[in-house]
């Protein structure tokens, strides 16, 4: 992470709240992308103050935005930003920037006269979600892809039989009761060897007395 967004002020740069622009254009990208550091991987990275340091930046940038007479102070800035570090650990930073986003856009409402933070807190809640039905979307998606690949390379049971050298089947079923067949003739084979083995090397019952 540090390799690829340098130090803290540089991560500072590169998500700083403008990004959020980006996000809003491509949702599904910013849930599914795997580039973006996590709140608890940008904590191991940088220590642990700078995801609420970083949190802070995009929380006050959004009071600034919905001009509102009520402001955070401090604290109350502080506290928010360390419940969604806790609370939130596992989202990462294009998934934040994308809720900001919807945030201001008015998807969870609004504020009537001062900031709430507990509306924020609630909105998070709602995104989590949404983005949960995006992941189950993608990872079903994937699946049906997946299967849709095994189906088009799935060798045909003549194509199966001619590439093991085994006598030609037409049917998946044909293929199972040659294969035991074979199985079987083994296990006999097998049998007959150890039991030919044990009657050479067993000791002789009518041996001559010394």
């Amino acid at each position: 992470m540090l390799q690829t967004y340098g130090n803290r002020e540089n991560f500072m740069k590169v998500f700083d709240p403008m990004l959020q622009l980006t996000a809003g254009r491509d949702p599904e990208h910013a849930i599914l992308s795997e580039k973006a550091p996590s709140l608890v991987v940008m904590k191991k990275a940088y220590g642990d103050n700078f995801p609420v340091m970083w949190l802070m930046q995009q929380i006050l940038e959004l009071v600034v935005y919905s001009n509102s007479k009520g402001t955070l102070n401090d604290y109350q800035a502080e506290f928010l930003a360390n419940a969604i570090v806790n609370e939130y650990y596992y989202l990462k930073a294009s998934e934040l920037l994308l809720f900001f986003y919807q945030f201001k856009c008015g998807k969870y409402g609004r504020f009537y006269g001062a900031v709430d933070p507990m509306m924020i807190t609630q909105a998070l809640d709602s995104f989590v979600d949404e983005r949960k039905r995006v992941i189950e979307r993608a990872e079903k998606a994937q699946a049906r892809a997946e299967q849709a690949t095994w189906a088009d390379t799935k060798v045909s049971p003549e194509e199966f039989c001619r590439s093991q050298g085994l006598p030609e089947c037409h049917s998946a079923i044909e293929m199972v009761r040659l294969r035991d067949r074979i199985i079987n003739y083994i296990e006999g084979f097998v049998w007959g060897i150890r039991l030919m083995w044990s009657l050479v090397n067993a000791p002789s019952t009518y041996a001559k007395p010394r």
